[in-house]
């Protein structure tokens, strides 16, 4: 199905890609990439500029607060994919038992106490009541380019399970299971950690249920039609900015920066709107960007992301929903 992009695909594979935990530090990713299939899904054309912002991790309970309460005050949705050993509390972590690592490993930490994760469930509670999207990224951060089919399935399964079961596993009281249950069984979207996907994740996915994915790099088009295996495809885009090129994530942005502070938010809101101006110049082409449970280089990218949505996501034919959202609109 996606065919003639191996120029954006090998670009894709010298980009710095994404990390969860609040203190990762850059290093060299895995290479992304996938086979094509024909099945298909039969979508509408939305008209109107479509913006995501979507959130990668969900472990620190200020970010949680942060990016919520600033929500409220703009008019915009978050998609959150969410880490599914951040549910479970540290004294559990055995409990989950990672593709060729032993039960208890983790690239990006547990959930902490008990009370750290009631708390964290709560926020997942306010973010569905205040019209978020809860969707998944997996379990322990591993790279899965060359997981197997039932490694991939085996990922997805317990991550269903410690999001399903999220208060019986740690001892919390539910205080209201059928909202919880509403909220589990909202869940459509995937992103990959460290975008490493291949074909067998694809198959994973559709025998999971999950209608969307977000872990390609691909062309920003007008009317895209990105899939695989009858899986939607919500690609990230790269685009230039005067210290080179990247992609649309602010782990990104942090790596080709490298150390250098200064300017550093400016740049980033500078070449998110003129990508946004492209994709209007275009025909509304839909615009994505991705941003993390982190404050990277004191907290530039988290005041360009705020400036970029307060510009934008207010105005006339903009809209600025989640995925789960658009998948709605363009299948109804």
């Amino acid at each position: 199905m996606i065919r003639g992009l191996k120029t954006m695909a090998a670009l894709a594979a010298t980009l710095l890609l994404a990390a969860c935990q609040d203190d990762y530090q850059p290093v060299e990713p895995p290479k992304p990439g996938v086979s094509p299939t024909d099945e298909k899904v039969s979508r509408n054309r939305i008209s109107d500029q479509i913006i995501h912002v979507a959130f990668d991790g969900s472990r620190s309970l200020s970010v949680w607060q942060d990016t919520l309460d600033f929500a409220l005050e703009n008019d915009v949705k978050y998609t959150f994919f969410v880490v599914g050993t951040h549910l479970l509390a540290d004294d559990l972590a055995t409990l989950y038992d990672p593709p060729r690592y032993k039960p208890g490993r983790s690239d990006v930490s547990f959930g902490g106490t008990k009370d750290e994760v009631a708390s964290r469930l709560q926020m997942l509670r306010r973010a569905y009541r205040e019209g978020h999207e809860i969707a998944a990224h997996a379990n322990g951060h591993w790279d899965g380019s060359t997981f197997t089919y039932d490694e991939w399935a085996s990922e997805l399964a317990q991550f269903k399970k410690f999001l399903t079961q999220a208060y019986e596993i740690n001892g919390i009281e539910n205080p209201d299971p059928a909202e919880w249950r509403r909220l589990t069984e909202s869940v459509i979207g995937f992103r990959a950690p460290l975008l490493a996907q291949n074909v067998a994740m694809y198959q994973a996915l559709a025998d999971a249920g999950y209608k969307y994915d977000t872990s390609q790099v691909l062309r920003l088009v007008t009317a895209p039609d990105y899939q695989e295996n009858g899986v939607v495809i919500y690609p990230l885009h790269s685009l230039p900015t005067p210290r080179g090129r990247t992609i649309t994530m602010d782990y990104n942005f942090y790596y080709l920066d490298a150390g250098r502070r200064d300017g550093a938010g400016q740049n980033m809101l500078n070449a998110y709107q003129d990508h946004l101006n492209l994709a209007r110049g275009m025909g509304n082409a839909p615009v994505q960007i991705g941003h993390h449970f982190s404050r990277w280089n004191g907290g530039q990218y988290w005041w360009a992301l705020k400036q970029f949505i307060a510009a934008n996501c207010d105005t006339p034919g903009t809209r600025c929903m989640t995925f789960a959202d658009r998948y709605r609109l363009e299948t109804r």
